[in-house]
């Protein structure tokens, strides 16, 4: 900005001082100044220019026309003072001046990049040393050269002055060496330039930018950069790599010369990935018409359920469709942009190559390879499936829940009666529980014969599991137990009942009595969905040896393993009836020694699957044998213990599917659920209906009761632990923990602080911890070993 002010005060003010000195002045200061004006036309100050000045037109179009621009694209006059920016770009510095913003840098009108600035501002900017070669040239080969330093046209120019970069007539020369304006001003003849025209990469000397009087005659490898003496002593000093320009100029210009190689190798990799381009929207198109015909094939197959979600999943297409769109379209404007670039320092290389010398293109060395290496890093991937769109849709998920919630038809008698209110539940004896007048079908009472056990309704609930409302929405209407009573249970006979309430009042105190401890559980895990670690109904739940967590997902067909801390290992099976295939999996039991998985499914197979460790499949039974699988347990010689619903019936197995005993108990059960054996080939098994658990050996002998009404309200699983104590879980208004010794005596009571929706199952592990299966599709882990032992 300092040089366009001195010039700016030169146009106004020269010509009157240099006037008075030729019209005023003593004849000697007249000899004076017309001896050193033609001094100067003879034999001015060497120095090589760092500008360019006017050409004619004819010129510049010569000039275009082999490829190089002469014009500014700014004021698109031929160029003024032409400055590099670091995008290659060049500019006149004047119109730079124009539309620079800040002090510290300059957008460059053409790409937006930003060219940062020291302190010398635009000035301190690299001028275009081939450019100024050119129009050097062509200047000279004119016919008429007029002084561009002052406001009369029709003066001829007899030299140039290297700062002001202007063609400069005598007067113009005078004033230079006598106006303190134009102080430190280098002017060179034109005799001189038109020396220097028959070789224009010859070394001209150049001087230091920092060291005005001392010329660059050094090259420093360490900073890439010409420098003077007094750099090599100061700045460029210890420690740096510098020789003179003339022993390694060669070899850094072909450095630059492979540099241009590079890029151009670089532009035909970038010219295969924008083809690529036109591969990758094709595709996108494919999927996208391929999705859209599995959107409605899955709104035609699920069609009056989803007509809305239809429209929202178009709709979430569509907007994939054009993100994708937009981000190809991204890329490929910015691979051409990569492209322009790399054109663009292919062509300011090959221009600085062929029209400057080897220190005006050294000047830029350090420039283009940082320049070029940023580009280079620039490697789009075309591979990924960034772009990729599809549609998924679970049809297994959408049968079954068309199956579990448009209704089914039922063959033979058994009737399922309302949930919203249930009905009056039958007793063995065919008595009539409920007080309500029981409806009347052709004048004979209706007593409903149940097949279905608690949890075989398949409920199924397209719900998000972060819902609040969660355990509302499973309890109004499809929820299988209403406030811990299973409505599709069966009932005792009243004496019965009243006996058992008795023996629990006489055994137990009333639960108001019981000082339950707290316990808050320490993990959990699960989410309601089809992915790995996500459920549909947890229904049974196993720990092995190695506290691995084994959990029948059973509207999934599958079983999911997991770690203690709730990580996913592995999962095996599929929807099928074919050897390795699951159907409705809903209780699950471990053979300690071997790590077996025992895995029974309910209807329509009612049958045994046996898998080793691993989830491969070793074999199936019970078939022909089942009706109702409830409980499973494994005792310690591997023998497989089956408790069943509705028929109340026990059958022992062993691993090979012999059934080895086989007993009723229709007199001692009302509804059971879980199962579990000790040492001593007892068999222990919770009954939600009775509020206990019920002891046989394993012919079939009632043994004795444990827990009762008021202290195992409704119990969903038992369970022993490595003491060899009994534990009864319940979900009677809170989960809850009862433990007993093998002969019923209370030692201690549990419960959480926190509510649950309604449970499944539950299993044990040998850290003194319980393993809860939840039916808001999550696992939690409770322990219960620290908590100090009931207070009553």
């Amino acid at each position: 900005m300092h040089k366009q002010r001195s010039t700016s005060i030169a146009e106004s003010d020269w010509l009157e001082g240099a006037t008075d000195l030729m019209t005023k002045g003593t004849e000697t200061d007249k000899a004076v100044l017309s001896s050193k004006i033609e001094k100067m036309a003879s034999s001015p100050t060497p120095s090589q220019s760092d500008t360019l000045t006017t050409a004619s037109n004819s010129s510049d179009t010569e000039m275009e026309t082999a490829g190089i621009n002469m014009r500014c694209t700014l004021c698109h006059e031929t160029f003024s003072i032409p400055k590099v920016l670091s995008c290659f770009h060049t500019f006149c510095q004047p119109c730079l001046e124009k539309i620079q913003e800040v002090s510290d840098k300059i957008a460059c009108p053409d790409c937006s990049q930003d060219t940062y600035l020291g302190a010398q501002g635009l000035s301190g900017l690299i001028p275009d040393y081939a450019v100024s070669n050119l129009l050097e040239t062509t200047v000279l080969e004119t016919s008429a050269l007029h002084c561009t330093g002052c406001k009369s046209k029709d003066t001829s120019a007899v030299a140039r002055c290297i700062d002001c970069a202007n063609f400069l007539c005598a007067n113009c020369v005078m004033a230079h060496q006598f106006m303190h304006c134009f102080e430190g001003h280098r002017v060179i003849s034109l005799g001189d330039l038109q020396g220097s025209k028959e070789d224009m990469k010859a070394e001209k000397t150049i001087f230091c930018a920092r060291h005005k009087t001392d010329v660059l005659k050094f090259y420093c490898r360490t900073c890439s950069q010409p420098i003077c003496k007094e750099c090599t002593l100061f700045d460029h000093g210890h420690g740096h790599d510098w020789q003179f320009i003339m022993d390694i100029g060669d070899k850094q210009l072909e450095l630059m010369r492979r540099l241009e190689e590079d890029a151009k190798s670089k532009v035909n990799e970038l010219r295969v990935s924008a083809k690529g381009i036109e591969h990758i929207s094709s595709r996108l198109q494919v999927q996208y018409h391929k999705a859209q015909n599995d959107i409605n094939d899955t709104y035609n197959f699920y069609r009056a359920m989803l007509e809305e979600r239809k429209q929202e999943t178009l709709k979430e297409l569509d907007q994939a469709f054009n993100t994708k769109q937009v981000a190809i379209s991204t890329l490929a404007q910015k691979i051409q942009q990569n492209i322009d670039r790399l054109y663009s320092g292919c062509d300011f290389i090959d221009k600085v190559l062929k029209h400057a010398s080897i220190t005006e293109t050294l000047l830029f060395k350090n420039l283009v390879e940082q320049r070029f290496h940023n580009m280079f890093n620039y490697s789009p991937d075309l591979n990924n499936q960034f772009f990729d769109i599809e549609f998924i849709s679970n049809y297994q998920a959408i049968q079954t829940g068309v199956r579990n919630t448009f209704g089914y038809v039922r063959e033979s008698n058994e009737i399922i009666p309302p949930i919203q209110k249930p009905q009056p539940i039958s007793r063995p004896n065919g008595v009539v529980s409920s007080s309500t007048p029981p409806p009347l079908t052709n004048g004979h009472i209706f007593v409903p014969t149940l097949t279905k056990e608690f949890d075989s309704t398949n409920n199924m609930m397209f719900t998000t599991p972060n819902d609040s409302n969660l355990y509302e929405k499973w309890s109004s209407g499809l929820d299988f137990l209403q406030n811990g009573i299973d409505v599709f249970s069966t009932s005792t006979d009243p004496i019965f009942d009243l006996t058992t309430k008795l023996i629990s009042t006489s055994l137990y105190p009333p639960k108001s009595q019981i000082k339950r401890q707290k316990m808050i559980y320490h993990c959990k895990f699960g989410e309601f969905g089809v992915m790995e670690g996500q459920f549909t109904e947890p229904s049974g739940v196993a720990v092995n040896a190695q506290n691995d967590i084994i959990v029948a997902d059973t509207n999934n067909h599958r079983i999911q393993i997991f770690d203690k801390e709730g990580r996913f290992k592995f999962q095996f099976g599929e929807c099928g009836k074919r050897d390795g295939q699951l159907l409705y999996p809903n209780r699950v039991a471990v053979v300690r020694s071997s790590g077996d998985i025992i895995v029974t499914e309910r209807s329509p197979t009612h049958q045994i699957q046996i898998y080793n460790q691993y989830g491969q499949f070793v074999r199936k039974f019970g078939a022909n044998v089942l009706q109702h699988p409830r409980g499973v347990t494994v005792d310690n010689k591997g023998r497989i213990i089956i408790v069943e619903c509705k028929v109340m019936r026990v059958i022992i197995f062993n691993q090979f599917g012999e059934a080895l005993h086989k007993f009723g108990c229709s007199k001692h059960l009302e509804f059971p659920n879980g199962v579990v054996v000790n040492d001593k080939e007892e068999i222990f098994i919770s009954d939600n209906r009775a509020h206990c658990v019920k002891v046989f050996n394993y012919q079939g002998v009632f043994l004795r009761q444990i827990g009762g009404e008021g202290v195992t309200n409704y119990p969903i699983g038992v369970g022993i632990n490595t003491n060899g104590e009994i534990l009864v879980a319940d979900n009677h208004n809170n989960f809850n923990l009862t433990i007993f010794t093998q002969d019923g005596q209370l030692i201690s009571a549990l419960e959480s602080k926190v509510k649950h929706a309604q449970c499944f199952d539950v299993a044990l592990m040998d850290d003194g911890s319980v393993v809860l299966a939840s039916k808001d599709y999550r696992l939690y882990i409770y322990r219960y070993a620290q908590v100090p032992s009931l207070g009553m």
